[in-house]
Formats: C-alpha cells, structure tokens, sequence
C-alpha cells in the first residue's frame, strides 16, 4: 500500500515539474515574443519617422522670397545657408528664363561672372555676381536635391550708386579761407574702392603740396580739403567714385566780391534790359 502512495506521490510531483517547466518555456518565450514585437514595433516606430522627416532632411536657414538689393557694377551675393543631415547638392537657378547657374562649386552657366562661395561650417551657399547689371534682377532659385526637390527663392534688386556733392553746383568762398568739399553717395551697397576727385581734368588726390588733401570719412563719404585757398583753387571739381555716378561743383574765389553778384552776374543786366522794354512798349502807346 505504502509503494502505491510513494509511486503516485513521485508521479504527481513528476508532473508538477514537467507542468511548470513547460509553463516557464510558454512564459519565457511569451515574454521573448513580446521583447521581438516591441523591438520590431519600435524598428517600424523609427522607420515611421525615418519616412516621415525624410523630406525634411535638410533645412533652409535662410528665409525665403528674402530681398537683396546691390549697386550696378558691384558685387550682388545672394544668400543660401542650409543644414543636411544626409549629403545632397545644392544647385542655383536664374528663374525668370530656367537658367541652371551652378551646381555644388561648379559653375554651368557660360557667363563667368556667376560663381558660388561655399562656407563648410556655415552651411553656406551664395550665389555671388561679378559687375552686376540691371538685366540680372529678378528671382533666384536655390534648390536641395531632396526627395522631393526643396528650394527657396531669392529676389535681386540692381540701383544706381549716385555721388552728391553739398553745396552743388555753385560754391563761393574767400580767398584765404579753408575750402571744404563733401562727396556723398546715395543708394552704394558697398565701399567703393576709390573716390577720386578732379580739379579741371587734373586728378588731385596726391597735391599734398598744392595744400589739397582727400579722406574718406565714412562708408559713403570723401572730403577734399584745401587750406588757405587762393585764385588758383578756383573751378570746376568732380567726385567720381568707383561704380557710382560722378557729381561735379564750381568753385569761386572771392577777392572781396559779394557773392550774390558772382552768383548771378545777369540779374542786374536782365532787370535794366526788361525795364528798357517795357518803357518802349509804354511811350509805343502814349496817345498823341
């Protein structure tokens, strides 16, 4: 009787076991089912969102429809900063006939005066224009060879740089006082490289020993300076900047004259004249 019980006791704990090893292989690999369906949903999470900022792999810094307005005969750079997480290219285009300029820092376009200047670390890309020239406004597109294509546009306004000289056209001073010309331009989008300035036909920015001297004070203003001016200063100046529109002023000596007599030297001419004819037209009809 007592090996009955002991059999059926070591069956029953037998079955015990085999019960809870295979419970534990379902559990274990339950669980090993649901860590590979969380790492696959989180592979196809990323996935998702791989697609889903595919487009937006790279992103423009610069704003779009952004204006440039540069001077004609200067440099027009036209801004393109990006930042691409994968490699793409970044090519320009003149929109207005279709015209591919450049891609990456290679130039297509026939005309020389279109390049790129590449900044690595910056992520940019402008487009710049050598001696611009009206017939280069417009829009500019600057494209990312994504999937789809991303581009923004760029509008070029070309000015004209126009030098103004105060107190044109007509100067007058005494003699033996200092002269003092300012030359200032208006619409310049850049320094110019020089401003020379003409007395007649002579250049006289180097007369040092002629008591003329010339400076640049500011971005957009050249003063020629004499001192103790005499007869000889008298005349025509001119201001002709680099790619800007020269201005031009006379310049009179005064030896004690008044001005206004200089100024206007047929005023007391013109008057006598007029009242000359109308006394004629007056006594023509004095009844008889």
């Amino acid at each position: 009787m007592w090996l009955e019980k002991f059999l059926l006791m070591y069956m029953l704990t037998v079955f015990n076991s085999l019960d809870g090893y295979f419970l534990d292989n379902q559990l274990q690999n339950t669980g090993r089912h649901r860590r590979k369906e969380s790492k696959d949903m989180k592979m196809q999470h990323n996935s998702s969102n791989s697609l889903a900022i595919g487009s937006n792999n790279s992103q423009f810094l610069t704003k779009n429809n952004t204006r440039v307005v540069s001077q004609r005969g200067g440099f027009a750079i036209l801004p393109c900063s990006v930042t691409m997480s994968t490699p793409a290219t970044i090519s320009w285009f003149r929109k207005k006939d279709k015209t591919l300029l450049t891609v990456g820092l290679s130039t297509y376009s026939s005309d020389d005066r279109f390049f790129v200047e590449h900044t690595r670390h910056l992520g940019n890309w402008a487009l710049r224009i050598k001696n611009a020239r009206e017939d280069d406004e417009g829009l500019y597109e600057c494209q990312i060879s994504s999937h789809p294509p991303q581009s923004i546009f760029i509008e070029l306004r070309i000015v004209e740089a126009v030098a103004e000289i105060i107190e044109a056209p007509d100067l007058h001073i005494n003699e033996g006082s200092t002269l003092r010309l300012e030359c200032k331009l208006k619409r310049a989008t850049e320094s110019p490289l020089y401003v020379f300035w003409y007395h007649e036909d002579r250049m006289v920015n180097y007369d040092v020993d002629d008591g003329i001297t010339v400076a640049n004070t500011k971005f957009s203003s050249s003063v020629l300076t004499v001192r103790n001016a005499t007869a000889r200063h008298g005349g025509n100046y001119t201001c002709a900047p680099a790619n800007a529109r020269q201005a031009s002023i006379y310049v009179h000596v005064l030896k004690g004259e008044k001005p206004a007599a200089m100024q206007h030297p047929d005023k007391t001419t013109a008057a006598t004249s007029s009242s000359s004819s109308t006394l004629i037209h007056f006594v023509h009809y004095i009844p008889t």
